[in-house]
């Protein structure tokens, strides 16, 4: 699920760089990424993904 995630927010943030909308439409879309990069973090977070690899 979380790899889904990334894969949605990779491709969102790629269209939003690459398209030819208004400064509003960019600004709405990074606050939906920034929302679902946190979301994601959190769930990695819950499943210790992410802490220092010399401990494991």
């Amino acid at each position: 699920m979380e790899s889904l995630a990334l894969q949605r927010i990779e491709l969102m943030a790629r269209l939003v760089a690459s398209s030819d909308c208004s400064d509003d439409d960019k600004e709405v879309a990074i606050s939906w990424l920034s929302e679902l990069t946190s979301d994601l973090v959190t769930r990695l977070d819950e499943y210790g993904v992410g802490q220092d690899e010399s401990t494991h």
